[in-house]
């Protein structure tokens, strides 16, 4: 029996896995998704690994009942391997992603409240080029930090370009600049700001982390009670001797001075599937710790915050099935 709250000692081992909270929703990987006024909206993706046909399907997830309803709204656009970000509490941002067809810098913003689509005018990013299995992150300035592959439209050549996407969407119109982050080659990676510092974690074999000083996130504290118990298990946990290896497609949360991953692909050639391992990383000592590995070996899945839920949704797994379930971290004690 798990130890209450009151009696545990330092001999108890924290127990930290996934509980499934919707086991039939639907199958995509390489989507994106966030969290609006309590429902997970998920977007596009593929149903089948290695496609290169990206859906245009847009769901939502009502956390409170569990229960997953299509939307369906005309010129739903095609994408995956895009980011997404949410403006105003109201507005799913869609930037970048492969379209069938070519890599795309284009924007393209669900609005929640008005149940349409909207497509905004984009210019300043470089010709022949485009963005997949980036990142984008809205800062406190209300830019947003895009981070990731830009490479030629249909070739596999990567740079470490970063930019600043800045507009609105009152306005119709957004500008890409250039940003000198000093970023390097990444594709399939997460980032993370705590405080004022930066955290690009993945996307390549090597260099797992890259740190930038002098970065500000939005005002947002996702799951900030959960990520606090989580820091407790410093106090729990035996550090890394070394950082984890690099992996890429996997999901990333912060909050509260730590950064919790899972899953992903390695690098390491032993493992070809998706992995389930699930880490620390605490700012405060700049150590690592392995919670477990989890059961749960995904890729390419999306991950959000509610309150302090965390919770994912679908991505690649063994087999090369493409998951439809939804999963809740849990974290308790033995």
């Amino acid at each position: 029996m798990a130890s209450s709250a009151g009696d545990r000692s330092l001999n108890d081992s924290p127990c930290v896995n996934w509980r499934v909270v919707a086991p039939n929703g639907p199958s995509l990987a390489y989507h994106a998704g966030c969290v609006i006024g309590g429902q997970l909206f998920v977007h596009g993706g593929i149903d089948k690994k290695h496609s290169t046909t990206p859906l245009s399907n847009l769901y939502c997830l009502n956390i409170e009942t569990s229960i997953w309803q299509q939307i369906r709204v005309a010129n739903t656009p095609c994408l995956s391997h895009h980011a997404c970000i949410v403006l105003e509490d109201r507005y799913m941002t869609l930037i970048g992603g492969w379209d069938g067809h070519v890599r795309t810098s284009n924007v393209c913003v669900y609005d929640t409240l008005e149940k349409q689509w909207i497509f905004p005018r984009v210019t300043g990013f470089n010709a022949g080029a485009g963005l997949s299995s980036h990142t984008a992150m809205l800062l406190s300035s209300g830019d947003i930090l895009v981070i990731g592959r830009e490479g030629s439209l249909r070739m596999q050549r990567r740079s470490g370009n970063a930019f600043l996407l800045r507009g609105s969407i009152q306005k119709g119109a957004f500008t890409y600049s250039e940003y000198s982050l000093g970023v390097s080659s990444r594709s399939g990676h997460s980032a993370s700001i705590i405080g004022s510092t930066l955290y690009v974690i993945g996307g390549r074999a090597d260099r797992l982390v890259e740190m930038h000083a002098g970065h500000k996130a939005a005002v947002t504290t996702p799951c900030g009670g959960f990520m606090s118990r989580l820091a407790m298990l410093e106090k729990r946990l035996s550090p890394m001797k070394k950082p984890p290896g690099g992996r890429k497609h996997h999901v990333a949360v912060s909050g509260g001075g730590v950064i919790f991953i899972h899953g992903g692909d390695t690098f390491d050639g032993r493992q070809r599937e998706p992995v389930g391992d699930m880490f620390l990383y605490i700012k405060q000592s700049g150590q690592w710790f392995k919670l477990c590995t989890s059961s749960i070996g995904r890729a390419g899945h999306v991950c959000c915050c509610h309150g302090n839920r965390i919770m994912i949704h679908g991505g690649e797994g063994g087999r090369s099935v493409i998951h439809s379930d939804t999963y809740e971290l849990e974290m308790g004690w033995t």
